[in-house]
């Protein structure tokens, strides 16, 4: 009698043993839940209008919402400069007659704001890369304190966001804008290098050289739409 009461007693023991490490188990796993759908739904919360980056939980969830929500503000940070950008060039003006006049002929003031666009666009771009680019990810990911599965669920968050897809079009869309800008310091270094071969006369570009004329004439056609060089004799 008394050895199977030791023996209850035992399994007694083994029993709220077991008891406590899955109530334990049990409750690190809702908690665990828990933090996890609050990641999410913080994420699904951020869009162009509101870039939060307030971290609203601990741990590696805390961190993982940390990088998604300064990546998120980044995309769409690099994407409003790259609008000002864009405004700021179509603004200019710099190849019509009243920037010739005023700025040429050696266009210090145009061709050092076109020259800022182009860097701030490069950097912009490389910033852009950085967030899609795998190898870049990796790295970031290889100096945070996230474990395996964490790692991989920051990646998976990444996806459904599109971030890559969002970087891709962007480089894509901006090629004209890179172009475009690339030929107009182009228009304007050709000019400046050339100032004893132009004027302005009655509102007008002119020439005496018909090979500046063509030369000039054919970059400009292929911006297209702006002011052409006319030929004097």
């Amino acid at each position: 009698m008394k050895n199977k009461k030791i023996l209850f007693g035992i399994i007694g023991v083994i029993a709220l043993i077991v008891i406590i490490v899955v109530s334990v188990l049990l409750y690190r796993f809702f908690k665990d839940m828990d933090a996890k759908n609050k990641l999410i739904s913080e994420i699904n919360s951020l869009n162009e209008t509101n870039l939060n980056t307030e971290v609203t939980l601990e741990g590696e969830y805390g961190l993982i919402e940390q990088m998604v929500k300064q990546d998120y503000k980044t995309y769409y940070d690099s994407i409003n400069k790259l609008r000002e950008n864009y405004d700021k060039l179509s603004g200019l003006g710099v190849l019509n007659i009243q920037n010739f006049e005023n700025d040429g002929p050696e266009f210090t003031t145009s061709l050092d704001t076109l020259n800022t666009l182009k860097t701030e666009n490069e950097t912009i771009l490389a910033t852009l890369n950085d967030l899609a680019d795998d190898a870049k990810i990796d790295e970031k990911l290889a100096n945070s304190n996230l474990s395996e599965e964490n790692k991989k669920l920051y990646k998976e968050i990444i996806n459904q966001l599109k971030l890559k897809d969002g970087v891709a079009n962007i480089k894509e869309s901006d090629t004209k804008f890179s172009t475009y800008l690339a030929s107009l310091i182009d228009v304007l270094t050709y000019l400046k290098d050339n100032k004893n071969e132009w004027f302005i006369e009655n509102g007008a570009l002119k020439s005496k050289s018909q090979t500046f004329i063509d030369e000039y004439n054919k970059k400009i056609q292929d911006i297209g739409g702006m002011e052409t060089v006319e030929g004097q004799n």
